[in-house]
């Protein structure tokens, strides 16, 4: 029975990390490639305004792409703010389907066509053009290059 749970187990680590093994390093912290959704978009996580939450990005068509990155577009979406501010028009959020009102636009752009790469990245709030910038540079481990 222990050997059962042990390989159980063993198989949801691997499974779960397949995808979560692209992490960059920011000026704000950590972003994790977290999951991809069938529609093709890939589902990054970064840290959010408040140390206890993260905010995602939904990158289109970044899903099962691993060589020959380009430039890909999306949306962030961040928990909305406690003191009502945000964007004026609400979103669906892509996998709860809840409206959010802390949203905008996001530009991914690799500098490294293949993994792992680091990108660019230029957000803007809600339907404003994106022009805040972001660096990621890919954490390796030791030995790969």
């Amino acid at each position: 029975m222990l050997k059962m749970i042990l390989a159980i187990s063993a198989a949801t680590i691997v499974a779960g990390s397949a995808v979560a093994d692209e992490v960059w390093t920011t000026p704000i912290g950590a972003v994790i490639y977290e999951r991809e959704l069938p529609n093709g978009d890939a589902v990054l996580s970064y840290p959010g305004i408040e140390a206890e939450t993260r905010g995602l990005a939904y990158i289109h068509g970044l899903a099962q792409v691993y060589e020959g990155r380009g430039a890909f577009s999306g949306v962030w979406i961040e928990p909305d703010l406690a003191d009502g501010e945000g964007c004026a028009v609400a979103i669906a959020d892509p996998e709860s389907g809840e409206a959010r009102n802390n949203w905008g636009r996001i530009d991914l752009v690799f500098t490294e066509p293949d993994f792992p790469g680091g990108w660019v990245a230029i957000r803007g709030e809600c339907f404003v053009q994106p022009d805040a910038y972001l660096i990621g540079k890919p954490v390796v481990a030791e030995g790969v290059e």
